[in-house]
């Protein structure tokens, strides 16, 4: 691995947006959002990922011969070592599970790779520049379309045989008799309080088309606690579901990892000031700790979490 003085071109790809950053040590040096185009797969995100990488290295002042690795953030399971892509998101990068990622970048940029799950590579940015830094074991759940987690244990990111230990968290069971979900499994947490089941889980609600929440353009969580702010009663209830389900995934995690330190993170957070007291609360109650509390701390690193994360692969294991 190469030392922390060199430059690393990170991207962190997601369902909707593409990040590409250069990072140094930490500190995000340039950076550009690229629409995802999922559905054109990730073959073709990586052409243009090489052309708009050439574009920031002029911005950052930094030549591509003079970059010392590639690191991809992905939104599926990763295979450790090889950086092989066992799942993708549904409907999104399909190509993914047969393309040789780490091949192609190096045909197209001419750079080592480093490939990993996204909300493992939020933890790693979290945990060596952020929120998680001087600790020795950690969880973090990421907010965000879905419901992302990642775990370090006693200073070791935990990945398993297959790379699915640790980021699975947002697939533990939160309702025995619940929705079926993506992964094939009921009652996940995904299936009951993500972004990407939210609108279907709205619209069954008996009372929604009389709620503030049916005249939203884009029905997310970010609508849910704006319209229950107003008083809206489903949106009311739907928020305290969906914190409720949270925190009953983080004492999972707490139970499953023993962790000092609980991360929460993504787009969802922006509503952190209200989410953050009732998921306290609950997992002093709840959770099984005798030795004393997990602190449980708002992500530092905002978007640029996965960015920083996945550079970071080049500094040491992550």
């Amino acid at each position: 691995m190469r030392g922390k003085t060199s430059t690393i071109l990170a991207c962190d790809v997601g369902g909707t947006l593409i990040k590409l950053g250069l990072v140094n040590a930490g500190c995000l040096l340039a950076r550009e959002v690229l629409p995802a185009e999922a559905h054109e797969g990730l073959a073709s995100a990586l052409k243009r990922v090489e052309l708009s990488a050439r574009g920031l290295c002029l911005r950052g002042s930094v030549q591509l011969k003079d970059i010392q690795g590639f690191g991809l953030a992905f939104p599926g399971i990763i295979e450790p070592g090889t950086g092989r892509i066992l799942s993708t998101p549904a409907g999104k990068f399909d190509d993914a599970k047969t393309l040789d990622v780490p091949g192609r970048v190096r045909q197209l940029l001419g750079l080592p790779v480093q490939v990993c799950n996204d909300a493992n590579a939020a933890l790693a940015g979290e945990w060596r520049y952020g929120a998680a830094r001087g600790f020795r074991s950690v969880v973090m759940m990421t907010l965000g379309t879905g419901i992302g987690t990642s775990a370090i244990i006693d200073g070791v990111p935990l990945r398993g045989q297959h790379g699915q230990a640790g980021c699975l968290g947002g697939h533990f069971m939160a309702n025995a008799n619940g929705r079926r979900c993506r992964c094939g499994n009921l009652g996940c947490a995904e299936a009951e309080a993500s972004t990407w089941s939210l609108p279907e889980r709205a619209r069954r609600h008996g009372a929604f088309p009389a709620s503030r929440l049916a005249q939203e353009k884009i029905l997310d969580f970010a609508a849910v606690f704006r319209v229950a702010a107003q008083g809206d009663a489903v949106a009311e209830e739907m928020r305290g579901e969906a914190i409720r389900l949270w925190a009953g995934a983080l004492v999972s995690l707490i139970h499953a990892y023993d962790p000092e330190c609980a991360i929460m993170g993504g787009g969802t957070m922006a509503s952190g000031a209200f989410i953050l007291p009732r998921l306290r609360r609950y997992v002093a109650r709840h959770a099984w700790t005798p030795w004393g509390r997990v602190k449980i701390k708002p992500a530092a690193l905002g978007d640029n979490a996965g960015l920083v994360g996945a550079a970071s692969l080049f500094e040491g294991r992550s």
